[in-house]
C-alpha cells in the first residue's frame, strides 16, 4: 500500500510541478516520470544498450549477431582480479551527458534514473546466484566532499532496492581509496592501468565471510579499460575467502 501511495503521490506533484528531462531540460509527463524518472522518449531513443553479444570478462559491447561466449581481445592480455564485468548501456552521447550532470553538476536525483537503467545488467544470469555483498567503489575524502556523494554508492542503493526477486544484495562499504588520483575520465588507456597502483585499501573492521566464499558485487558509474574494479577486487581478495566477484556498472566506456 505505502508503495502505491508513493507512486500516486509522485504523480500528483508531477503534474503540478512537471519535472525536466535530465538531457535535455524538456518537461516530462508525469506518467513518463514514473517509468523513467527524469528522461524523456527522445532522449531515452539515443541511449544504446550493451546488448546481447559482450565480452564476458570485461563486459565490452560488440556489433554482432553472434551468440558464442568469447573473451574480447581489450582484455585477453591482461589478468583482471574480477572474475566478470556487466555494463547496462555505451558510454557515448546522452549516457555520458546524464552521467556527467550526475557527478559533476550534482544532480543527485538522477540517481534514480540510472537506477531503472542498471536494470540491464540483469540480464546476464550469472548473476542471479542467490546472495551477494555489494561494494560500491569508493571516493577519496577530500573528492567526496567536494561532490556531496559518492555516485558508486548512490548506484549501489538502487540496485539493492530494484534487484529482482531471488537475489539477496547486502550493502557493504569495504573499501576506502587512501590516494587522491588523476581522474580516469582525463587520461588514455595506458595511464589508467598505472594511475590506481596501491589506492584502494580495505577498511579495518571486517565480518568472516561465508564457509563457501564471498560473493562480491562492485558497483561503479562507469567501466572502461576495467582497472579500477580490478583494484578493488584484488584488495577484497586479499581481505576474503572469495567465491566470485563481479562488477556493474550503467555506462561502458
Amino acid at each position: 500500500m505505502s508503495g502505491r501511495v508513493s507512486r500516486v503521490r509522485q504523480a500528483v506533484i508531477g503534474w503540478l510541478y512537471p519535472p525536466l528531462c535530465g538531457a535535455c531540460d524538456l518537461p516530462l509527463e508525469a506518467e513518463r516520470q514514473l517509468s523513467k524518472p527524469f528522461l524523456c522518449g527522445d532522449c531515452e531513443a539515443t541511449l544504446v544498450p550493451i546488448g546481447s553479444h559482450y565480452c564476458r570478462v570485461c563486459g565490452q559491447g560488440f556489433e554482432s549477431t553472434g551468440t558464442v561466449p568469447f573473451r574480447c581481445a581489450n582484455c585477453g592480455d591482461r589478468e583482471l582480479a574480477i572474475d566478470f564485468a556487466v555494463s547496462a548501456y555505451r558510454g557515448s552521447g546522452v549516457g555520458r551527458d546524464l552521467m556527467h550532470r550526475f557527478k559533476y553538476g550534482r544532480q543527485r536525483q538522477l540517481g534514480r534514473l540510472f537506477g531503472v537503467m542498471l536494470d540491464e545488467v540483469w540480464r546476464d544470469e550469472r548473476l542471479h546466484e542467490g546472495s551477494w555483498w555489494v561494494v560500491p567503489v569508493p571516493l577519496h575524502p577530500r573528492r567526496l566532499r567536494e561532490r556531496g556523494f559518492n555516485q558508486s554508492r548512490e548506484l549501489a542503493r538502487e540496485l539493492i532496492r530494484r534487484a529482482p526477486a531471488g537475489v539477496r544484495l547486502t550493502l557493504q562499504p569495504f573499501l576506502r581509496r587512501v590516494k587522491q588520483t588523476t581522474r580516469q575520465a582525463q587520461l588514455d588507456r595506458r595511464d589508467r592501468l598505472a594511475n590506481l597502483y596501491d589506492v584502494f585499501e580495505s577498511r579495518k573492521k571486517l565480518p568472516p565471510a561465508p564457509a563457501e566464499g564471498a560473493r562480491i558485487l562492485l558497483v561503479d558509474d562507469v567501466i572502461t579499460t576495467g582497472t579500477t574494479v580490478s583494484e578493488c577486487a584484488a584488495v577484497l581478495r586479499e581481505g576474503f575467502k572469495i567465491k566470485k566477484i563481479a562488477a556493474v556498472s550503467v555506462l561502458r566506456g
